[in-house]
């Protein structure tokens, strides 16, 4: 009886104000996160001091909370949509790190100057590719696990 109850509970529509409320905790949260990764990685890897996105903790703060805005948005519209909104948001956002991750790898095996970014460097990638799955993480938590809870 207990696992039909959690069941139906999982396939739930959140509120609109609860997904709201979730999407605010999952950019707090990866905006915590990020900016804690970033200050880790560059005590231990070397990072061109020029390269943007790392340079300092305004594109990380920046770039995290637009993207998640994103993310809230795309929750939203599943959650209207869907029969199962965490199962499917959780299907979207993993294909959405996927693809994120892609650029990253690609400068683990190419560290030529990116116009306006500056020069990446294997440790930057990994750096950046960490905050990411992060921010994946993080934000599956807070709609899938954390919103749906009384």
């Amino acid at each position: 009886m207990a696992a039909a109850s959690i069941q139906t509970k999982s396939n739930s529509k959140l509120t609109f104000s609860r997904s709201l409320l979730a999407g605010a905790i999952a950019i707090a949260l990866s905006v915590i996160a990020n900016l804690v990764i970033r200050w880790l990685g560059l005590l231990i890897v070397p990072v061109d001091p020029g390269f943007m996105p790392l340079s300092t903790w305004q594109p990380v703060a920046i770039m995290t909370t637009l993207f998640l805005v994103v993310a809230t948005i795309v929750f939203l519209v599943i959650n209207a949509f869907a029969a199962n909104p965490p199962r499917v948001f959780s299907i979207v956002a993993l294909i959405a790190l996927i693809i994120s991750l892609i650029p990253n790898v690609l400068m683990l095996f190419n560290s030529a100057p990116l116009p306006n970014l500056g020069t990446p460097t294997p440790g930057a990638a990994i750096i950046l590719m960490l905050q990411h799955v992060a921010a994946y993480a993080i934000t599956v938590w807070a709609f899938t696990r954390w919103a749906p809870q009384p």
